[in-house]
């Protein structure tokens, strides 16, 4: 019974391939090789897509994580509750949070909004962010993503780093002062003692470059007045925020004042989420190229059926059932999906992972390339392109599947 199982999968497998692609030069091998060109070009155009999209936005993730913000922000929750935590309870509670082996890199920071005026006479609003002097050289994700075009990273005395498109629209460049406005509820305060810019930096992220602003802890006091510190935690692994959060906040409970630990998914929560809603969007919007091939398949598949009725039905004759007729088309559908996908998604995965060289070679010495540098290949999504190719590729022989099964011998033989 098993060997005659065996015979007839190996009589129907070789029935289908017969049936399917047809005679050397004839329509059924055209039609088999352009379904299967469509396949491959969709799966590897959408797979070199998202791509570079996961490139660019992993690029903003960095610049936002790296150098605006951090993976954990913890707060005292408010002023009231900030005046009640002396300073040995902050730095108890920056021990807890450094002392888990998940962070890379724990400090406290003050931030708030200022103005600053330099050589032009109209002042220029700024995110101050006041951390530690030796940042530059402990922030190693810090220092990868800020770059110095004029200057040095140095924040001792009174110095300050500014974004490359703040410091043009203040009219300065290192070695030059500028003054800081503190917008506290009392009204503007002229700050007496002035600020050396000790350097300018860039990130690529017009948004830092345009306010942020760097300076050391004991100038932001000055500038922004005893404003509750804040501690930044950063991760070895970006994704493991939630674990961390688990261990580390049962310690916290131990203060009187455990104060407000945060992720980076609720900080950055609506940016994150526009981002992962653009992608959505861009996903399904390319999934209409696998609609279509879908289509073109199923029509194929149907006129074929039609043109080789008397093929189907000799085959019926001989003995093939209706699960076996369908098994031809299905087959088809397969053998389509399976193969253009697995050929698509390795000419994804390659042409995404070189985009920057493939794209160097035709635009040499120009920004263009800059767009393309970033591009990451993320195997779920490889693996999302390919189960759906696969899908709508079997999906698509269904229809032509159901109407070749239910062809009756008798009548077709009879009308021949």
């Amino acid at each position: 019974m098993t060997s005659s199982r065996q015979s007839s999968g190996l009589w129907l497998a070789w029935v289908s391939r017969r049936f399917l692609t047809g005679r050397k030069g004839g329509r059924g091998r055209l039609v088999f090789f352009f379904s299967l060109v469509l396949i491959t070009a969709g799966v590897g155009t959408l797979n070199t897509i998202l791509a570079v999209m996961n490139g660019l936005q992993q690029g903003y993730i960095r610049s936002i994580l790296e150098i605006g913000s951090y993976h954990l922000r913890w707060n005292a929750g408010g002023d009231t509750l900030a005046e009640q935590l002396s300073d040995t309870d902050i730095n108890g509670i920056a021990s807890v949070l450094s002392s888990d082996k998940m962070s890379r890199l724990v400090v406290p920071f003050r931030e708030g909004q200022t103005m600053l005026t330099g050589v032009r006479p109209r002042p220029a609003g700024a995110l101050i962010r006041g951390v530690p002097e030796n940042i530059y050289e402990r922030d190693k994700g810090l220092a990868s993503n800020l770059f110095m075009v004029e200057g040095e990273f140095d924040l001792s005395g009174s110095g300050i780093v500014l974004g490359r498109e703040l410091a043009l629209n203040l009219g300065v460049e290192a070695g030059d002062t500028v003054k800081a406005l503190d917008l506290g509820a009392e009204g503007f305060n002229l700050v007496e003692e002035s600020l050396e810019v000790k350097g300018v930096f860039r990130c690529g992220y017009r948004e830092y470059e345009s306010a942020l602003a760097f300076v050391s802890l004991d100038s932001s006091t000055r500038i922004l007045g005893r404003r509750p510190a804040e501690i930044g935690v950063k991760l070895r692994q970006v994704d493991r925020d939630r674990q961390y959060m688990a261990r580390v906040l049962p310690q916290l409970a131990d203060y009187p004042e455990p104060g407000q630990l945060q992720s980076w998914r609720e900080t950055n929560r609506s940016f994150f989420g526009a981002l992962r809603t653009e992608k959505t969007m861009m996903l399904l919007l390319l999934a209409l190229i696998f609609v279509v091939v879908a289509v073109n398949i199923d029509h194929s598949l149907r006129r074929m059926a039609t043109e080789r009725t008397e093929d189907l039905a000799l085959l019926k004759a001989v003995g093939a059932s209706p699960s076996d007729v369908r098994f031809l088309f299905l087959r088809y559908g397969l053998v389509i999906g399976g193969s253009g996908g697995l050929l698509g998604s390795i000419l994804g995965v390659l042409i995404g992972s070189h985009v920057d060289s493939i794209i160097g070679l035709f635009v040499r010495r120009s920004s263009l390339e800059a767009f393309f540098r970033s591009s990451q290949v993320m195997p779920l999504d490889v693996i999302i392109i390919f189960a759906m190719a696969l899908l709508l590729s079997c999906l698509s022989a269904i229809r032509a599947a159901s109407m070749a099964a239910r062809l009756k011998p008798a009548e077709v033989l009879r009308s021949e």
